[in-house]
Order: structure tokens, then C-alpha cells, then sequence
């Protein structure tokens, strides 16, 4: 019998340790076969060229379009996509999977969702119908693919419900959870002692605080003003700091800058441009907080216990468990949002429950089942809008 091909779009790394465990649950599936499409962040050396990581981990890459554009504006991460669609529909062209996979909302999302609609590949959307209320575009991005998605592996059962609402037939949505946890969950536990010396650093166990702030599109000329607000209230604080550099968005140079200017004048801060997952996961594990505006502080954050100050607009409204606290941008608001999350015992119980919506960390699995066993053919092709 013939396996059915499953293409995996991806650019860039967090997207990519997403991915992950449906890749590996692809794999193991005798009726499936999986393989990669590199793009984006992937491929240059200022993200870390991860696409090494890819490699690494023993996948087929079947094609790598090379996309990112040296610009810091909206304008650069437009032509971006032009490079992506020209890319992926060469490869569509030699190569047509029986699927393609696709996460979230980046523009290569965009991207393979019109390149595979088009050549009549099945579209496969992982967290469809998540949104938030900050304003994004990553939202409007998102919702776009669900349209052009023929399955859907929503991460909860609020998602699933808007996916209804968008006009989705109800056996095109799953509810698989998030395949971040599985992961996460999976990474071998390492000590404080071992942690801080993989990192090179001399915290001698004292509490220190994660700091992973990205540029937001809607405002993305202020992300200078915004992480200085962080960057401040950190320097004032007792904390030591592991900052991780931004992603690829609009706004990213800026918030670079001044991460480097913050360790510069303030001997507490480490700054990691890449940390591999085992040293990232057991870094969040032994975390005092993660603070900035991060997806992994709502995802996976709730499953390790891990307390969370979502500072300013990204991830706002977004579904989310105990561990989270959302503020703006004033200093007094965020110092004040630390604080609790260190002292208020109430909140620190709280947390340590890990109550989360996103699943139980064995999505990778489930995902694959349901693409072996899914019926091809013109009845997933073909998709009618559903009326309430």
C-alpha cells in the first residue's frame, strides 16, 4: 500500500519545536511518511540557521525557499511572502503531497495555504480559531487559513467553536490539544546545578526571570519604547535575567538593541540568541516567571507551573490558565505584576496547579491517527459553508 505523503511547512524555530511531535507522530505511522518544507527565519545565520536543527533531527527536507528579506518593516515581510509562494509552488509543481501541514498564523502559512489550495492539496491547519484581542494580524491571517483548511487540529474547545462559527463542518474540526506540551512534558528533567552550568552561568541558584518580548505588528515602531519599559523594571529589580532574543517580525532590530544595551550595563543579564530544547524547557522549569508577550507563556508555561506577566497588548484576550497576568506598559504595572507573581503565595498555589486548556501533551499522536485514517477525495475537497 501506498503511504501518504505529509508535507511540514516551517519557518521558524519556535514554529518548528511545534511542529515537532506531529512530524514524529507522522513517522512512526506505517501508512504515513513525512517530510519538510524549510523557509523564512530558518535559513539565515541571524536566526541561528535552525534549519541545521531540522537536519539534525533525521527529517527529509524536500525543499527550502529562502525568504527573509534583511528589512525591519511591514513592507519586507510582504515581499517575503512573494519569495515564499514562488518557492512552494515550484516544489508543489515536482512533488504533490497527499497533505500539508500548516501551524498558526505566520505569513508562510498564508503562503502554503494558497500554494496547496490551488494544486488541490489537501490543507491540514493546526490551531485554527485560537484569536486574541490585540489587534494582529496574525488573527485575521489565522482565520484566512481556516477557510482554505480542510481539517482542522484545533488546540481547544473554545477554538473548535469558532472554527464552527466561521461556517466549518463539524467533522472537518478536531480537538487535539496543543503539540507544544508534548514535548515539553517529554524533556528530561535536569538539576538546577546542571542547568546553570550548560547555561555558563554563576546564579548559584538564585531566582531569575525569562525575559521573551516580540514586536506586535500593530505597533511595531514603538518596540523599542516598549521593551525599555521591561528591560527598566527588570534593572531595578534583584533578578537575574535570561533574555532570548525576538523573532523575525517588524520592530525585532529594536528590541535586539536595546536586550544587548540591557546586559551591557546589567551584569545579571544573560542573553541567548538559541538554546536547544532541552536547555530551554528546563530553563522555564526552574524559572522564577517568564516576562514579555509570548505564545509559549499561554501554551506551555500553565503545564510546568511557570507564573507569567504578559506585558502590553500581544496575546491580550487570549485563552489562557491560572499562571498568566497581563499588563501595559507602565513600569509601576509591571513591578507591581512581578511582585505577585514572587510573593503572593495565593497566586504561586494557584499556578501550581496547572490547570490549562491546551490539552494533555499526546497531540502529536492523535494528529497522526487522524491523518492516516481520513477519507481522501472529493467530499474533503470540496467544501460547503455551514449556516447555523
Amino acid at each position: 500500500m501506498r503511504r501518504r505523503l505529509v508535507h511540514f511547512l516551517t519557518g521558524i524555530r519556535s514554529e518548528y519545536d511545534i511542529l515537532a511531535p506531529i512530524i514524529e507522530g507522522v513517522s512512526k505511522r506505517p501508512e504515513l511518511e513525512a517530510a519538510i518544507i524549510v523557509t523564512g527565519a530558518h535559513l539565515t545565520g541571524l536566526h541561528g540557521h535552525s534549519v541545521h536543527q531540522i537536519r539534525a533531527d533525521g527529517h527529509r527536507i524536500v525543499g527550502e525557499v529562502d525568504s527573509l528579506l534583511a528589512s525591519d518593516g511591514l513592507s519586507g515581510r510582504v515581499k517575503g511572502m512573494a519569495l515564499q509562494l514562488t518557492g512552494m509552488t515550484d516544489i508543489f509543481a515536482r512533488e504533490q503531497p497527499d497533505f500539508l501541514v500548516v501551524m498558526g498564523d505566520r505569513e508562510e502559512v498564508m503562503t502554503g495555504a494558497i500554494a496547496a489550495v490551488y494544486h488541490r492539496i489537501p490543507l491540514v491547519h493546526v490551531g485554527g480559531g485560537d484569536h486574541a484581542d490585540d489587534g494582529n494580524v496574525d488573527n485575521v491571517i489565522r482565520h484566512a487559513v481556516s477557510k482554505m483548511a480542510h481539517i482542522h487540529m484545533a488546540t481547544t474547545q473554545l477554538s473548535a467553536k469558532r472554527l464552527r462559527a466561521l461556517g466549518e463542518e463539524e467533522w472537518r474540526i478536531h480537538v487535539t490539544g496543543a503539540s507544544g506540551l508534548d514535548r515539553l512534558l517529554s524533556v528530561a528533567r535536569m538539576s538546577r546545578e546542571e542547568l546553570d552550568e550548560a547555561l555558563m552561568v554563576d546564579w548559584a541558584g538564585a531566582p531569575y526571570a525569562v525575559l521573551l518580548f516580540h514586536p506586535t505588528i500593530t505597533d511595531f515602531s514603538q518596540a523599542g519604547d516598549h521593551i525599555k519599559a521591561v528591560t527598566r523594571v527588570l534593572e531595578r529589580s534583584q533578578l537575574n535575567v535570561a533574555a532570548m532574543a525576538p523573532n523575525s517580525d517588524p520592530g525585532n532590530q529594536a528590541i535586539t538593541s536595546e536586550i544587548a544595551a540591557f546586559a551591557a550595563r546589567c551584569p545579571r543579564v544573560k542573553v541567548f540568541d538559541h538554546l536547544d530544547r532541552q536547555n530551554f524547557v528546563n530553563l522555564l522549569r526552574h524559572a522564577a516567571l517568564m516576562i514579555g508577550n509570548s505564545s509559549a507563556g499561554i501554551l506551555e508555561a500553565p503545564s510546568l507551573g511557570l507564573p507569567v506577566v504578559n506585558v502590553g497588548i500581544r496575546q491580550r484576550g487570549r485563552e489562557c490558565g491560572d499562571n498568566v497576568i497581563f499588563t501595559g506598559y507602565d513600569q509601576n504595572e509591571i513591578s507591581a505584576a512581578i511582585d505577585k507573581t514572587i510573593h503572593d503565595q495565593g497566586f504561586r498555589r494557584l499556578v501550581s496547579q496547572r490547570r490549562t486548556p491546551y490539552g494533555d501533551g499526546r497531540t502529536g499522536a492523535r494528529i497522526a491517527a487522524i491523518l492516516a485514517e481520513i477519507e481522501q477525495g472529493p467530499k474533503l475537497m470540496n467544501k460547503p459553508f455551514i449556516l447555523e
